[in-house]
């Protein structure tokens, strides 16, 4: 289960824009790869609770991976499109990671 932050920048001190929330888990046995189901909540004044939803294999090795978008709500409601991951830091032992993402929705 995941309740996290996301945040504009790769910087921890980054300002805040969406909670992801949702769930994952391990997804392949010779590999780090994981299945994500995730909600991103927006929290900002314009867009505050809509919603982006993904749904795809993160194969955490691979250095740019691609998920799609699968449903959306609110402002975003009847869209698609997909994430482009990039992982920047990962700690093994902590559990922490700081991912960029992209995000390409169309209307």
């Amino acid at each position: 289960m995941a309740d996290d932050s996301l945040i504009e920048t790769t910087s921890p001190q980054s300002k805040r824009v969406s909670r992801a929330q949702g769930l994952y888990g391990s997804a392949c046995q010779h590999q780090l790869a994981i299945i994500m189901s995730m909600s991103c909540v927006l929290i900002d004044d314009l867009n505050n609770g809509s919603c982006i939803s993904l749904l795809g294999n993160n194969r955490s090795i691979v250095p740019v991976r691609k998920m799609p978008i699968v449903g959306a709500t609110r402002v975003f409601l009847l869209t698609g499109g997909y994430a482009i991951a990039r992982t920047h830091r990962a700690g093994f032992k902590s559990g922490d990671a700081i991912i960029g993402c992209n995000v390409i929705v169309v209307y």
